[in-house]
């Protein structure tokens, strides 16, 4: 009987802890089960929180207030969306060009956003922004004959934009030359050869720009390192008008500053070594007065995209990427609204580059001031003898 009774009572027992074990289960089951909802729940919301306060928020942006975020107008960029699209894929679960144009106009106009910050704001993940950034900027560079050198037809209408432009304009003006330096990370390799004078890291832009801040012609990827003069002669344009295949309008010049060798076509002011007669400082001063225009484009042309105060991107052939696409974005954005121009929201910089540096830099013992050059400065000068 007591067997009876023991196993009646361990009965009991398994059949009362099999219940609280098959309990037990069902309940972490559907803890398990309400968890992964939940934090389904959140994640959806979060995620529709970070989209809405991208896609929700930008609809309602004052004009100025979109304008100061993406650096140009909602039509223009409309236009440039229409102007890229041929050149977009957008595979199945990717962003649309849309998308990953406003966030690549976000990072180029801000200073050193990391792409976690990117990320986070427009609700991609790390490296998608990445991804998309380098996507979208080779897709710009597409557009790359938004930056042109003009016919002779049209170097004669530039000719007379430069003569109308200021008081004391210069004449014969097609362009007005010089180089920037764009600071950049120590680069894994060859990082001497980036290192710059002023004791910063940096790739060179040439570019030459007309009376109404466009740039004519870039040749950007050089070693912060290198003369000036020595870039210059390194450019496809140099080669280009020296062997006859570019054209140049009769008389036509382009103006550079002392760190530049004088040629027919190619005219910097005398260098200032304390002793310039009267005629070569009013030369100098007729001539600044119009070469100024490249140094206000520099000037225009960082304050628009931020990103150039310091790139801050690893590959050396993404960096001279980077700083195409902002060139012709910078184009595409004067030429597409000219009445909405940069200098009704950042003030002209006078000077953005102390061009008096130049005057303390030799030329390169393989490059020198033509006979031709010479001659043609002079005749020049003659020009503003009063």
């Amino acid at each position: 009987m007591n067997f009876l009774i023991n196993i009646a009572i361990d009965n009991f027992e398994s059949s009362d802890y099999n219940l609280l074990f098959k309990n037990g289960k069902n309940r972490k089951r559907n803890f398990l089960r309400n968890r992964k909802w939940f934090l389904a729940e959140i994640s959806k919301k979060r995620a529709v929180t970070k989209m809405a306060k991208v896609w929700k928020t930008i609809p309602l942006y004052h004009d100025d207030t979109y304008f100061t975020h993406f650096r140009m107008t909602r039509e223009t960029f409309a236009d440039l969306k229409n102007a890229l699209e041929p050149f977009w894929s957008t595979p199945h679960g990717e962003y649309s060009l849309e998308h990953s144009l406003h966030m690549t106009l976000w990072k180029l106009s801000n200073s050193r956003v990391t792409y976690r910050e990117l990320a986070d704001r427009f609700n991609v993940g790390q490296g998608t922004a990445h991804k998309l950034f380098l996507k979208t900027i080779k897709t710009i560079c597409k557009l790359k004959n938004e930056i042109y050198w003009p016919s002779v037809s049209q170097q004669k209408k530039i000719m007379e934009n430069f003569q109308t432009s200021r008081v004391n304009s210069f004449p014969f003006v097609v362009g007005c030359l010089d180089g920037t330096h764009f600071k950049i990370n120590t680069p894994q390799t060859d990082a001497i050869s980036y290192y710059d004078r002023k004791g910063n890291f940096s790739v060179i832009m040439q570019a030459i720009c007309d009376s109404k801040f466009c740039f004519l012609d870039v040749f950007i990827g050089y070693p912060g390192s290198c003369h000036d003069a020595n870039v210059w002669k390194n450019s496809p344009l140099y080669k280009g008008i020296t062997s006859g295949q570019i054209k140049l309008a009769k008389d036509a010049i382009i103006l550079a500053d002392s760190a530049y060798p004088v040629s027919r076509y190619l005219i910097a002011p005398f260098r200032d070594n304390g002793h310039l007669s009267r005629e070569e400082k009013q030369f100098n001063y007729y001539m600044s007065s119009t070469r100024v225009f490249i140094e206000q484009t520099f000037g225009i042309f960082r304050a628009k995209f931020k990103i150039l105060n310091h790139i801050d991107v690893r590959n050396i052939e993404d960096i001279s990427t980077v700083i195409l696409a902002c060139a012709i974005l910078h184009n595409f954005i004067l030429r597409s609204n000219p009445a909405h121009s940069e200098d009704n929201h950042t003030s002209m910089p006078e000077n953005l580059e102390n061009s008096n540096d130049h005057d303390m830099i030799e030329l390169p013992e393989n490059i020198n001031d033509t006979n031709e050059g010479i001659i043609r400065r002079n005749n020049l000068k003659m020009l503003f003898i009063s």
